[in-house]
């Protein structure tokens, strides 16, 4: 396989979507009641900060199969417009994935990181080529095919794993300069009401 081709995702990844919650909900009637750790819309809020995610916790009338919790390595992408991808840490794994999400697992790590891909399937060029396929349709949600027909840019492993670190390191940069602008921002408040007393 030439890996500096433009390649389907397709042909490198596994795609399924996540459990109906809906249809597994406990009720007060529920002979058998389990209780799980969900992943929600609001887990895709920090794509950038991702080592503990936000999660609800859910309560099923019967046991929840394997193939519905994430995995480590495992890629999570949010269906629902705006369309987000996040990597699956060690600290995220075995948390419940919902049908408003798809699950993607790597066939090929040694091919492609599975970090190097959440950062491409979040980027502008993924979703310029989301937004032609989701042309003329009334609800903005994307599907499993939309996902399996993106092309992707495969580069040499050793490139993807440098291109992670850079961003990796460029969002601890924001992060500690958005934390410091949050202090200035407070110290100022602080230091005015001080003033007004």
């Amino acid at each position: 396989m030439n890996i500096q081709q433009k390649i389907k995702l397709k042909e490198l990844v596994d795609i399924r979507i996540g459990l109906p919650l809906e249809r597994k909900k406990a009720t007060l009637i529920s002979e058998e009641q389990f209780e799980y750790k969900s992943l929600t819309l609001k887990s895709f809020t920090s794509i950038n900060s991702v080592d503990n995610l936000p999660y609800e916790t859910f309560t099923a009338d019967s046991e929840i199969g394997a193939q519905y919790f994430t995995k480590e390595n495992d890629v999570i992408i949010r269906l629902r417009s705006p369309n987000s991808a996040i990597h699956i840490n060690s600290n995220n794994t075995g948390l419940v994935v919902s049908s408003l999400m798809a699950i993607v697992t790597n066939v090929y790590p040694n091919i492609l990181d599975s970090k190097y891909l959440s950062y491409y399937l979040n980027s502008q060029h993924v979703e310029n080529q989301l937004v032609k396929n989701l042309q003329g349709t009334s609800v903005s949600m994307a599907k499993k095919s939309d996902f399996l027909e993106l092309e992707i840019k495969l580069l040499p492993i050793e490139k993807q794993q440098k291109i992670v670190a850079y961003l990796e390191n460029a969002n601890q940069e924001i992060n500690l300069l958005q934390d410091l602008i949050n202090e200035k921002n407070k110290l100022k408040t602080d230091i005015f009401e001080i003033l007004i007393k």
